[in-house]
């Protein structure tokens, strides 16, 4: 019996815990979407989406009037300013209906002819804390013989109300929240710190319900009065008020084929057996790199394409219209000062800043084009010159053109390359980092947006001669042998400039430095002694580099204790076409000299009576790339 007993008790103390979780109080914000763009400074004051709150118990005055607070309390963001008395109601949870907002004073019942049943109720005192980050409310449902609000749903910012038994009264004043720009952050300091596009942000907001009030026209606190609602067991009391999405991208897609430097001096583009021209006029496809009939000699290429796109759906600052690029089929609005918060992208400029590795040929320009124009006419305003004193860039090209992006915002722009074809064009890899600059604002008006960003990798041109001597005797090696490099230029027309960089033995980059100029058929022996001076003398290795190696070469230091006893050496020429690099190793004690490389070659200047150019570059050059990785 006892055992049975206590069966009993537990299963009824379990339906019990579960009624109650299943009736704790529960948030219902009606969260909203707004777009981080629309938000550009803390003053701005938004209107609040509504916010309920659903009581697990009931409140009855039947017998006497009952007085209560409810806080809004938000967890980013502050409130702006409180609402009209209007903008809060009071419902039964159980039949849906809207309780009647009187004015008169609590404890007279002042249900209205038409709304019987109805309780009335009254806000006693709304305002915000210190702070302002609690909007806080009293009511009081007034004594009635038929005042009892089963589960009363409690909203804030309601749109319609019943007010003095008058269904359908429109609310006078809702609330407002600001401080959102410290919420939403900065679009273009989050990516400079830490290379994010777009990010979604939140505010949320939690509610607290307090009983036996000491000060009904107070802030109340668990000091001067009860906790109720949001301390029962599986009460939900906060959630998502405001969501912030980004919603515009820029997108950038890198063209294909196999354009590269003609060799021989690196002042054209040659894209012999690149197949034919592919437009770039589907937004996926920027098109092979070159933009002209495949073959030698060509003075432009196209690096790539950028697009605006549309990735979100958040409303503007009016919280009416989405905030978009196609604004109802009219595109986006060049304009040097925003004007509206309807969902208009108003832009000043779609700034492109081009980068190179080894900078830009002088002389040339960077612009953009229409998508599918293959960089025949640029852009009205887009053309950049390149000139000694920006060719190292990067190089702002912008745009300003609306009507480049089309009704929908979102076509793609070429963006193209040009050279004299004369000026050594720099082997390149190149990368872009796109700015929707947008209107500046006026009058504080708050119709500014904050301007996108995103960076995209663009076409890397490569050519020019490339070989590493792999077994290189540096004047540090204590065998007693070192090299001596042999350095020849094959061509009949073409100067060879000679570059070196040594490749340490674990891996790691070392100085660089110019060797020298040599002339059509020259040659030139120069010992490890020598070259390793020139090294020292040169330039340290590019701080991005992949795993550069520090200032003082150890290989490069003639002491006993050297452990970089088999560096590599890499020999690099940007405006030869033909070069042939032999490596005798020498020891001064003995006399000997060995051959120890065999001739190291490339070799682009091919015709129908030798061996073809397209085979030259497979000779015997092993290097993957030139100096600095490049």
């Amino acid at each position: 019996m006892k055992q049975k007993l206590l069966t009993r008790l537990m299963l009824a103390g379990l339906a019990g815990a579960a009624f109650t979780g299943a009736h704790a109080g529960q948030i219902q914000a009606s969260s909203v979407s707004i777009a981080r763009e629309a938000i550009s400074s803390d003053t701005q004051a938004i209107v609040a989406p509504s916010i309920s709150y659903r009581f697990a118990g009931d409140v009855d005055a039947r017998v006497q009037a009952q007085t209560f607070q409810v806080q809004f309390t938000l967890e980013q963001g502050t409130w702006a300013a409180a609402p009209s008395a209007n903008a809060y109601s009071i419902s039964d949870g159980v039949t849906g209906q809207i309780q009647d907002q009187s004015a008169v004073a609590p404890g007279a019942n002042s249900v209205a002819t038409g709304v019987a049943a109805n309780s009335s109720y009254t806000v006693v005192a709304t305002n915000l804390s210190a702070d302002k980050k609690t909007l806080w409310v009293t009511f009081t449902v007034n004594q009635g013989a038929t005042a009892l609000v089963k589960q009363p749903i409690i909203s804030l910012n309601v749109t319609q109300n019943t007010v003095a038994g008058t269904p359908g009264t429109a609310s006078t004043t809702r609330a407002t929240v600001n401080g959102l720009k410290t919420v939403v952050g900065d679009i273009v300091s989050d990516y400079t710190s830490s290379k994010i596009c777009a990010a979604v942000k939140t505010a949320r907001v939690r509610v607290d319900h307090y009983v036996g009030l000491q000060n009904p026209a107070a802030l109340a606190t668990e000091a001067n009065a009860t906790a109720d609602e949001h301390k029962r067991d599986s009460a939900t009391n906060s959630g998502t008020l405001i969501t912030f999405p980004t919603n515009l991208g820029i997108l950038f897609a890198t063209s294909t084929g196999t354009l590269k430097l003609q060799s021989g001096g690196n002042a054209t583009f040659d894209s012999t057996g690149a197949g034919s021209v592919v437009a770039s006029a589907a937004p996926s496809t920027a098109g092979t790199a070159h933009v002209a009939a495949a073959g030698a000699g060509q003075l432009t290429a196209r690096l790539g394409i950028a697009r605006l796109a549309q990735t979100a759906v958040g409303l503007d600052s009016n919280l009416t219209n989405v905030y978009a690029l196609n604004n109802g089929g009219n595109g986006l609005t060049v304009a040097a000062n925003a004007a509206a918060n309807n969902g208009e992208v108003e832009i000043r400029s779609f700034d492109l800043q081009v980068s190179a590795t080894n900078g830009f040929s002088v002389g040339g320009s960077l612009f953009a084009a229409v998508a599918g124009n293959n960089c025949a006419t640029p852009i009205a305003g887009s053309s950049v010159a390149i000139t000694s004193a920006n060719a190292a860039g990067p190089i702002v090209v912008p745009v300003t053109s609306a009507a480049a992006f089309g009704n929908s915002g979102t076509d793609p722009v070429e963006i193209c390359y040009t050279v004299t074809g004369t000026s050594t064009v720099p082997s390149s890899a190149f990368t872009v980092v796109g700015t929707l600059t947008k209107s500046a604002e006026t009058a504080n008006n708050s119709f500014a947006e904050q301007n996108n960003v995103c960076n995209g990798t663009l076409y890397s041109l490569g050519g020019g001669l490339k070989i590493d001597v792999r077994n290189y005797a540096s004047s540090a090696e204590k065998s007693g042998y070192q090299s001596v490099l042999r350095f020849i230029n094959n061509s009949d027309v073409v100067t060879a400039d000679v570059f070196a960089q040594v490749i340490h033995q674990d891996g790691r980059l070392g100085n660089w430095a110019k060797l020298t100029d040599l002339k059509p058929r020259a040659s030139l022996n120069m010992t490890a002694a020598q070259i390793d001076a020139r090294l020292a003398a040169g330039t340290a290795p590019d701080a991005g580099a992949a795993n550069n190696g520090a200032a003082a070469a150890a290989d490069q230091a003639a002491t006993a204790t050297s452990t970089n006893t088999a560096p590599r050496l890499r020999i690099t020429s940007n405006s030869g076409n033909s070069l042939r690099v032999q490596n005798y190793l020498f020891n001064a004690a003995t006399g000997q000299i060995l051959e120890a490389s065999g001739s190291q070659a490339v070799d682009f200047n091919g015709n129908n009576d030798r061996a073809p150019g397209s085979d030259g570059q497979y000779i015997s050059q092993d290097a993957n790339s030139g100096i600095n990785l490049k």
